[in-house]
């Protein structure tokens, strides 16, 4: 059981690696630049990545998970007052859709399912006899933290060079 726990935390890691480098790339192959609502919706995935990334650190624990609950409920909230403002007509949709849809209904999604995700790894954590799960920091660990540990960097760097010290309104 220890195993299937610390695969998911890896898998869910990775997953969302995988949908901010989506994003990331859809922006740069579009030429977009992502608004404030967007940057806070991909700090809140890098939230619950790095939460996720603690259980496989520091061995996994309850805090970890409402910490990602947490980072996914907020993210949440930022995709729903994105969605909220698209439903005006004073304010139009922004830049193409994914599958049929944008890029913000894709991060509720993703949220969503986060907090479904945490919430089956908490009940699986609870069917666990050795609650002690000594910390595995192998190969696969290295390679999720560093592949968040880029994301967020280059996220940081270009939110940087296209907002500088100030806000980031158009």
């Amino acid at each position: 059981m220890v195993r299937l726990q610390r695969f998911l935390n890896l898998l869910f890691v990775f997953v969302l690696f995988l949908v901010l480098l989506a994003s990331y790339v859809y922006q740069y192959s579009k030429a977009q630049q992502p608004c404030f609502l967007c940057i806070l919706q991909r700090l809140g995935m890098i939230g619950v990545a790095a939460a996720l990334l603690m259980n496989c650190r520091f061995g996994i624990k309850v805090q970890h998970y409402g910490l990602a609950i947490l980072s996914a409920l907020i993210g949440r909230l930022f995709a729903l007052r994105q969605i909220a403002m698209h439903l005006c007509p004073e304010f139009p949709a922004f830049g193409q859709g994914v599958f049929g849809f944008d890029l913000y209904v894709w991060a509720f999604f993703v949220f969503s399912c986060s907090i479904f995700a945490c919430a089956v790894l908490l009940i699986l954590y609870g069917f666990t006899k050795h609650k002690d799960f000594p910390p595995v920091w192998g190969i696969p660990e290295k390679l999720a933290f560093w592949a968040i540990g880029l994301i967020t960097a280059s996220n940081l760097i270009t939110t940087f060079l296209e907002c500088g010290l100030t806000s980031c309104h158009k």
